[in-house]
């Protein structure tokens, strides 16, 4: 009996599907089998889907930048028209089904929360990356910049060296310095533990995601993967909660305001992100200690990632180009005086700005986000129905025609121009696209540019980045390691 009622609601949800309205639906991917749709081919080239993507991409630009998969019942669209996904990322805020793989660890951070906590917590926090906060940070990424440029300086003139591992740990110190607030003596956990956590953490999810069998919870429940998830989970909550309580005790109820962050610009003082927050919790109510440390690790977690990839891929890039790389050393001579970067002259920095720009461009850490459709979408050409999801192809924007005919082609100079860029501002998306794009841009790019001075300003770079395979995890990650070689400049 059991087994007619299953048959029996198959048959129903097949057949409503297949009776929908199927007037201005996007062009299918070849290769759907009845019923079940790519699920095959997906499953066939789960190993390399980044190569099963770009062939999708491929015959998607000769579609009108727009098709769709099966999956199932399901359709996934995909877009990497600029005026299609302007309209999508401004109207479609619900992440999609796999955002929600993470909601034990980090349910109400800005990427993975529902689209009301999104709204309510993005308002509330754009405070913490105005200009006024930023600049506070930048003696401690310089200290942190000169801590990279040491440790890179003992494998200089030895031959090519992975650039990842320093990178990394670059990134992921002035991170927790600047979100946390811990002095230098304490950062010895977070190097360790709470980094190493974070890195297995990851990796969960992107395990889970490429098993679609773990897919349903109650499956992912039985798994010894959620029971290693919620192991870490536990670490990192014991490394996190006594750092957000000691700092509570130390601030002594002296919280950050919008009117005095402009005044804390002593070297080697700044308002950290867990002031601000614990500001809200204590004396607005607004966050749980729960809440803050979701949104500290969603920060950390975001963050680390992609401003590692993309300073990893520059540095190739000028490897690459040593005609780019020699000019933007020009620059940080012209500009980089003291031993230090001060904020003034980081917006000096155009030309590193331009390159940094045009290397994200290329090679976005995120190649696409995925939105959930909740009500239909209505484009000039075709519909996206209610009910599945929508994949815009951050890497394919980048790349789109209306960047002209070098589109592929990797020029900072385009970026000098504004005459000839993109008339649609979406067809840029290295920080994601709409309102729900990254908020710590500023920060990342603050970061970048600070780092990359200090490192052209010590080695000549040489390196190629054409010599690099990818692979998709949450970023796009190369297969290959990441070889510099570095030569001291007299």
């Amino acid at each position: 009996m059991g087994v007619l009622v299953l048959a029996l609601v198959f048959c129903i949800v097949f057949l409503t599907w297949c009776w929908r309205p199927r007037s201005r639906s996007p062009p299918k991917y070849p290769g759907a089998l009845p019923v079940i749709g790519h699920v095959p081919k997906i499953l066939k080239n789960l190993n390399d889907l980044w190569t099963y993507f770009r062939k999708i991409c491929d015959y998607m630009v000769e579609h009108d930048g727009l098709i769709s998969l099966q999956v199932g019942p399901h359709s996934i669209y995909v877009v990497s028209d600029p005026d299609d996904a302007s309209v999508i990322a401004n109207t479609c805020l619900e992440k999609s089904y796999h955002y929600k793989f993470s909601n034990n660890f980090v349910k109400n951070g800005l990427v993975t929360s529902d689209s009301a906590t999104w709204k309510v917590h993005r308002k509330i926090l754009n405070p913490a990356f105005s200009p006024l906060v930023l600049n506070t940070y930048v003696d401690e990424m310089n200290v942190q910049a000169q801590h990279l440029v040491s440790k890179l300086t003992l494998y200089a003139e030895k031959g090519p060296i992975d650039v990842k591992g320093f990178i990394t740990e670059f990134v992921l110190r002035l991170i927790c310095r600047t979100s946390l607030g811990l002095k230098p003596e304490d950062q010895e956990m977070i190097d360790t533990d709470y980094a190493k956590a974070i890195d297995e953490i990851s990796r969960v999810y992107n395990e889970r995601g490429f098993n679609v069998w773990l897919y349903p919870s109650f499956m992912y429940d039985l798994s010894a993967l959620k029971r290693k998830e919620q192991e870490l989970i536990t670490r990192i909550e014991n490394i996190i909660n006594p750092v957000i309580q000691k700092r509570r005790s130390d601030l002594k109820g002296k919280y950050i305001t919008n009117d005095d962050a402009s005044t804390d610009s002593v070297k080697g003082k700044f308002k950290p992100l867990l002031d601000l927050l614990l500001h809200l919790a204590d004396e607005e109510q607004i966050f749980s200690d729960t809440e803050i440390r979701e949104h500290l690790d969603t920060f950390v977690l975001a963050a680390n990632d992609t401003t590692s990839a993309v300073l990893r891929n520059t540095l190739l890039m000028l490897g690459t180009y040593p005609d780019v790389q020699e000019r933007l050393y020009k620059e940080v001579k012209e500009v980089f005086h003291n031993e230090d970067l001060g904020k003034h002259d980081l917006t000096k920095l155009v030309y590193s700005e331009a390159v940094i720009k045009e290397v994200l461009r290329l090679h976005p850490p995120v190649p696409f986000v995925a939105r959930d459709l909740q009500s239909d979408v209505v484009l000039p050409k075709y519909t996206l129905r209610a009910g599945n999801t929508c994949a815009l192809s951050l890497y394919d924007l980048n790349r789109h025609s209306s960047w002209g005919p070098d589109a592929k082609e990797f020029n900072p100079d385009r970026w000098l121009n504004p005459d000839t860029l993109p008339q649609n501002p979406y067809a840029f998306a290295g920080f994601s696209i709409g309102k729900r794009n990254c908020i710590g841009k500023k920060y990342a790019m603050m970061t970048l540019k600070t780092s990359l001075a200090h490192i052209v300003r010590k080695f000549h770079i040489s390196g190629d980045i054409t010599d690099l395979k990818w692979k998709i995890e949450v970023v796009l990650k190369p297969i290959t390691p990441a070889l510099v070689t570095l030569t001291l400049r007299s």
